[in-house]
């Protein structure tokens, strides 16, 4: 039990510490990825609070999909379900992933799907995590979020995280 523990531990401090970077807007990181092949845009989430209940969590998303041109944009509801080691509670928290597609060209309103990835936090008052992902239409489409969030409460999470994204009408 005691090297699930430190394995678990060292997996998120290892997250947490590439994490550390100042998060960037929207904007900002489709700027930034003008150029890539494969990066399409990038979704912003103002994730709910919650409470990890030592095996797991479930939390609620509002979503919005900026597409690397910066005009095009659609709107997403989800949840995020966590699974592995979850103890503490967060506050609400705003996070951006960085969107890329693996296969054929994806718009805005293309989405739609479940996602499956690790993911590791770390919060004591600032929360510092990472998450990858990767599912969506035919199993195209990755998705990666890094950075640190103020006041977000206290936490350990490692795991395995899902998200499901329904796009708004």
């Amino acid at each position: 039990m005691n090297r699930v523990l430190i394995t678990a531990v060292a997996a998120t401090l290892a997250l947490a510490t590439g994490a550390c970077l100042q998060q960037q807007t929207p904007q900002q990181l489709n700027t930034a990825n003008a150029n890539s092949r494969i990066y399409i845009g990038s979704l912003t989430c103002n994730v709910a609070g919650g409470t990890g209940y030592v095996l797991g969590s479930r939390k609620q998303m509002e979503c919005v999909f900026l597409a690397k041109d910066g005009v095009h944009s659609a709107e997403y509801t989800g949840t995020i379900n966590k699974v592995g080691i979850d103890i503490g509670y967060t506050k609400a928290v705003h996070t951006i992933w960085r969107v890329y597609s693996l296969g054929s060209d994806r718009g805005p309103s293309d989405l739609s799907g479940t996602y499956v990835g690790e993911q590791g936090t770390v919060a004591a008052s600032t929360q510092a995590g990472g998450n990858w992902l990767y599912g969506g239409p035919n199993a195209e489409i990755g998705m990666v979020a890094a950075g640190v969030v103020r006041d977000a409460g206290y936490n350990l999470a490692t795991g395995v995280a899902e998200i499901s994204l329904r796009l708004k009408r």
